[in-house]
């Protein structure tokens, strides 16, 4: 159950240094603007990798907190869920 949501966490951590990497080279590298990953994949990405860090963190919390395995499914699907909601509430507009 651990390996589940460390895995999802890890993966989740590895899209976001991706994204931010991304984003660098983007904004300082001339002629690579398209790299840019909101152009790219926009507020669907940032949502997917949302929600696998959300996910992750939650069920591995709420999993160490030592609650029964069905509750901590429901709160990793809340995690989830919440990073995404709060990804597009203050995440940045469109780019177009």
């Amino acid at each position: 159950m651990t390996m589940l949501f460390g895995a999802t966490l890890l993966v989740g951590f590895v899209m976001l240094l991706v994204w931010v990497a991304a984003v660098t080279v983007a904004g300082s590298v001339e002629g690579h603007e398209q790299q840019d990953p909101e152009r790219r994949f926009g507020v669907v990405g940032r949502s997917v990798m949302a929600a696998f860090l959300g996910f992750g963190m939650a069920g591995l919390s709420s999993l160490y907190a030592g609650w029964p395995v069905p509750l901590v499914f429901v709160a990793a699907l809340i995690g989830a869920g919440g990073l995404v909601g709060i990804g597009i509430w203050l995440g940045p507009p469109e780019v177009e």
